[in-house]
């Protein structure tokens, strides 16, 4: 009888890096490309702090993905739980930037407003996946859920409201910014793999 030369571990996450593979490359190659065609391109530095945000959350994931290396068995419904959130990360990735050069607009802006709603919705859902994640199978407290909370109700608010001015957009890009420099800083052993 062969020895498993692959832990359940490995097995498991296999899809998990697949599909944050995809995210990640959706959002280099798409940029990519507005780059190349950056002379008629109108950016828009909330969607470019959400393209880095968003790419930060797929290493991020793969990351914390890996706190699991010790779970041993996997049952179906806990893998299709861990793939929830890369996979509406990856829906984000595919709307927060144009997939194709047919796409109607070039302002950057005007695109970035066409799609917020629905973009905070799939993070308001991402958001929720996350506490559960780190609730049930990271066994964090409820207390250390509450940044993210906080995150899921202006995302929700926002996304319910269509709320479209742009100075709101600019505070919360600004606020995930700074998130991000936060968590890297402040949560070094999250960024560790051994």
């Amino acid at each position: 009888m062969p020895v498993n030369s692959i832990s359940a571990f490995e097995y498991s996450t296999i899809l998990v890096s697949i599909i944050l593979g995809l995210g990640i490359t959706h959002l280099l190659s798409a940029f990519t490309d507005l780059l190349y065609n950056r002379r008629q391109v109108r950016f828009y530095w909330p969607q470019g702090t959400w393209v880095i945000f968003i790419l930060f959350l797929h290493i991020q994931d793969w990351f914390i993905t890996y706190q699991l290396k010790n779970k041993m068995a996997w049952t179906f419904t806990e893998m299709v739980f861990v793939l929830l959130y890369p996979v509406s990360l990856f829906v984000i990735a595919k709307l927060l930037l144009p997939s194709n050069e047919r796409e109607e607009s070039k302002d950057m802006k005007e695109y970035y407003m066409s799609q917020f709603p629905v973009i905070f919705l799939v993070m308001a859902c991402s958001i929720l996946l996350s506490v559960l994640f780190n609730l049930a199978l990271l066994q964090q407290s409820p207390v250390q859920q509450l940044p993210q909370g906080v995150f899921f109700f202006v995302m929700l608010f926002m996304a319910v409201k269509k709320i479209r001015h742009s100075l709101y957009h600019q505070l919360i890009a600004a606020g995930l910014a700074v998130a991000t420099i936060l968590s890297v800083l402040l949560e070094k052993e999250n960024w560790v793999i051994n």
